[in-house]
């Protein structure tokens, strides 16, 4: 319910379509609900109130009439505090007199142990008791001593881990994953462990990447993975049934001797029973996915003694085993008997899981009844299918388009009238949430929705795009739940009319983060703002405005009129430009944001939009270098993925902006053929004051254990139309050296740029690049007051710099051997020299930590840093390198 008194319409989302297509495989499987927000128009902004029971129950009231699904389990409030008494018994109350059978949850708080004024309420009143289906807490890893006393003397109220895993999907997911089924039970009762997520079906930019059992996030392609974390819980979900019983700890549940778990789960009249070990080592995103009390080390030898009853149970049957480790999933080994005295032996690898069972029913496919005789092949990966184009008219009315991922609002196709005919036109694209939600933890991202792949690059974007105000049809006052204030729609529209509204487009969303952010693209975006009084464009890069400026007429009379404006983005390397109904308002240059997503956004109040097209751009961005030159750094990324990480921080990973460091920063490379150097230049970033307008950028020579200069150019950090000054689409800004220089093969070289603390800025050393054909990058390296350090980090580099080279035809003819040497020695002679020296202890300096040097041409010597120290006057210092 958008508004208060809107008819409850539950098939939103996709939570109904989930619960369908589940109770369709499995009709027995439970459902539990968990609000972790609702429309801000309950309680006027207050969640527990009588609005959000009537929400609530509305819902589930809802989803058993229009589908015939039964949630029997609902929580209250994701992670937030549980509530008020009142609030808990009026809401089972109205459950009740719905006629539905939800039971209750609490309290879905993230931590191990349960709030003190819950305890309390719940050890005295046995009415309260009654209500609480089950104590949820999420991630505990100790046991709460005081809960599982309260929840002993009332054995109705189970313990939960209602929220669990939260961990990549991997080997190591999958091993915390198994242990922490098996161990929540060994430690703290607990007889569920809920795990987030089931299917990881999101963008892999947004946050938590592949907090899943399978990955599935290329509906366009319909590939799928089923990963790790499935096996370990088939475990013991392909071993159990509903109504079974875990056996109590001590009995027939506890530690291994050497480290790890088991636990036995059995049928009722235990006629059934199931045998999971484990020593599994994997690691979660907390608590380390609370480890072993002993960390396996070696092959444990186990015998298990049957209890009279399971010894009947398993006596002339063949026990199915079923192991998984980090390079067998869930594989059967050869059946076991126990022996005439109730004995089972078994032996027990590190890291790994198994499962004992009378149970004759499991499979690979995780079908019990039966197993397909050619399982069904996995679609292939496939990009995000580009030149895409969506007019939105070919999709259902009232739901969200394919491919379109809602991260705050909500997106959905509407008919676009003619108000004064009363006719259809075509189907659009409209933002349908006017207030601001009650968020969890406290925030509400504004609506924004993206698609497309996030990998891409140079695109051509453009979208019809107008504002539109609340629906102009009449509305009846209505009496709030529980509240004497009367309002309406109408009224609340009028309240939001005075207040900005707000259109966007955005390009190369690289990714998006809530958590601690609240919402906020790292994107290009384009946006179109009216307060009514005045009509703006801004242009932000991550959420911050790069240019800005006022509407032309022509587009404020559109707004007016409530016509469609056309928003444009044409991203093209580092060259940003931004048009209006066909005019460019904006042209820049701007290196922070090399790919990424395409995101439409808008405040709380109705937007539309239409006719999307991402094309791949057209506009060759190239200069004179295509044909003159060739650049030394031909790819570099100031992104990085790491979608291995335990961290809910999405990938890629932007590479960190510096400006507290005085000295110079840089690469050093070897060339594999002789090539020929004609201009040295520097990446240009956007922020931070320009102290210092011009970089010298160096060229030194790793001589033996000396560094030789060899040239240096000042290289402006702003647009300059001075000659010999270059200006790239790449983002570069090259100063042309008076003669070339010629580099061997073979030889080691030092580009590096001055840099100054509080100045403008540079990339640290995470900036990923790839030379051209013939050069090697041997990694980072800075020079402080302490002199030269070097990193062996092939590939990696600060800043970044680049060099223009002279193509490789000219190179080979320019490249003839020197005739008269000792002209050239004498020349050697008079280059200002730097002696590397060894350096025993760590580099202090905050740009980098150096690790292993580069080698140098003396490979006896074993030395992990080297400094360097001027040894001849001629040789500039670094504060003079800065000087005007």
């Amino acid at each position: 319910m958008r508004y208060r008194g809107e008819t409850p319409d539950c098939s939103r989302g996709y939570e109904a379509w989930l619960l369908q297509e589940a109770k369709a495989r499995n009709p027995l499987i439970r459902t539990y609900a968990l609000a972790w927000g609702v429309p801000g128009w309950i309680g006027n902004g207050t969640f527990f109130s009588e609005d959000n029971i009537h929400y609530h129950v509305s819902w589930l009231k809802c989803i058993k009439e229009r589908y015939d699904i039964d949630i029997d389990y609902m929580g209250l409030w994701n992670e937030m505090p549980w509530g008020d008494v009142w609030y808990v018994f009026d809401l089972a109350s109205a459950i009740k007199d719905a006629e539905l059978s939800t039971q209750l949850v609490l309290l879905d708080q993230a931590s191990s142990t349960a709030s003190a004024d819950f305890l309390s309420l719940f050890r005295r009143d046995e009415r309260f008791q009654e209500l609480v289906a089950a104590v949820g807490l999420h991630y505990p890893c100790v046991s709460d001593p005081k809960l599982l006393d309260a929840l002993e003397a009332h054995p109705h109220t189970r313990f939960w881990s209602s929220e669990e895993l939260s961990t990549v999907a991997d080997w190591g997911g999958a091993g915390c994953w198994g242990r922490m089924i098996n161990q929540n039970y060994v430690r703290m009762k607990a007889t569920s462990s809920i795990a987030w997520s089931l299917i990881w079906s999101v963008y892999p930019n947004l946050e938590c990447f592949g907090n899943g059992l399978l990955y599935a996030y290329e509906p366009w392609s319909g590939h799928y993975e089923v990963m790790a974390p499935l096996w370990t819980s088939a475990h013991t979900t392909q071993f159990t049934k509903l109504g079974w019983n875990y056996l109590p700890v001590g009995d027939a549940a506890g530690l291994l001797p050497e480290g790890g778990t088991y636990v036995t789960i059995a049928s009722s009249d235990l006629s059934d029973f199931t045998i999971v070990i484990e020593t599994l080592t994997g690691r979660c995103m907390y608590h380390d996915g609370c480890f072993h009390t002993k960390t396996p080390q070696e092959v444990q030898h186990l015998e298990f003694q049957l209890s009279d009853n399971l010894t009947a149970a398993a006596r002339g049957r063949d026990l199915e085993v079923w192991a998984t480790n980090a390079t067998h999933w869930f594989r059967r080994l050869e059946d076991l008997r126990v022996d005439p005295e109730g004995i089972l032996r078994i032996s027990m690898e590190v890291d790994a899981i198994l499962t004992i069972s009378t149970l004759h029913e499991a499979t690979k496919q995780g079908q019990r009844a039966s197993s397909p005789k050619d399982a069904p092949e996995i679609p292939q990966p496939a990009p995000f299918p580009l030149p895409f184009q969506e007019e939105f008219d070919a999709v259902e009315l009232h739901r969200s388009p394919p491919f379109f991922a809602d991260q705050g609002g909500t997106f959905e196709v509407v008919e676009d009238m003619d108000l004064v005919r009363g006719t259809r036109l075509n189907r659009v694209l409209q933002q349908q949430v006017l207030q601001v939600p009650i968020g969890w933890s406290g925030a509400a991202p504004e609506p924004l929705t993206l698609f497309g792949g996030t990998n891409w690059t140079d695109v051509d974007v453009e979208v019809s795009a107008r504002f539109e105000g609340p629906t102009s049809g009449k509305f009846t006052p209505l009496q709030p739940f529980g509240h004497q204030t009367v309002l309406s729609l109408l009224e609340e529209g009028k309240k939001r009319s005075r207040k900005a509204r707000y259109v966007g487009l955005c390009a190369r969303v690289l990714r998006y983060t809530f958590f601690n952010t609240g919402g906020k693209p790292q994107g290009y975006c384009l946006q179109v703002t009216d307060d009514g009084l005045s009509a703006m464009w801004t242009l932000t890069a991550s959420s911050e405005v790069v240019a800005a400026g006022a509407l032309s007429d022509a587009s404020k009379e559109k707004i007016a009129r409530k016509g469609w404006l056309q928003l444009r983005l044409e991203v093209s390397k580092a060259r940003i430009r931004a048009l209006i109904d066909g005019e460019t308002v904006s042209n820049i240059i701007d290196t922070s944001l090399p790919m990424g997503q395409v995101a439409l956004n808008c405040g709380y109040h109705k937007c539309q939009f239409d006719n999307i097209k991402v094309l791949p751009s057209s506009k060759n961005v190239t200069s004179f270098l295509a044909t003159t030159s060739r650049e030394l750094l031909k790819m570099y990324s100031p992104v990085t993925f790491h979608y291995d990480a335990r961290t809910c921080d999405p990938s890629p990973a932007q590479t960190p902006k510096r400006d507290d460091f005085t000295g110079f920063v840089g690469l050093a490379f070897v060339p594999q053929v002789p090539v020929r150097l004609a201009a040295l230049g520097r990446m240009v970033l956007r922020g931070g004051p320009p102290v210092a307008a011009v970089h010298n950028v160096e060229l030194l020579e790793v001589d033996g254990k000396q560094l030789r200069y060899l040239a240096s150019a000042a290289v402006p950090t702003t647009p300059s139309q001075q000659v010999g000054i270059i200006s790239t689409d790449e983002g570069f800004q090259y100063a042309e050296l008076r003669e070339s220089v010629l580099l061997e093969p073979g030889h080691k070289y030092v580009l590096a740029s001055s840099e100054i603390s509080g100045g403008d800025f540079f990339y640290d050393k995470a900036v990923v690049a790839e030379a051209t054909e013939g050069v090697e990058i041997l990694g980072p390296a800075y020079s402080n007051q302490s002199g030269w350090i070097f990193d062996s980090e092939p590939n990696l580099l600060f800043g970044p710099l680049n060099a223009l080279l002279i193509p490789e035809a000219q190179t080979q003819q320019l490249f003839t051997p020197v005739a008269d040497p000792e002209k050239a020695e004498k020349n050697a002679a008079s280059a200002p020299a730097l002696v590397m020296k060894s350096q025993e202890s760590k580099a202090t300096s905050r740009t980098a930590e150096a690790s292993d040097a580069f080698p140098v041409p003396n490979e006896d010597e074993a030395s992990t840093q080297w400094q360097v120290e001027v040894v001849e006057d001629q040789t500039l210092s670094a504060l003079d390198l800065l000087s005007p």
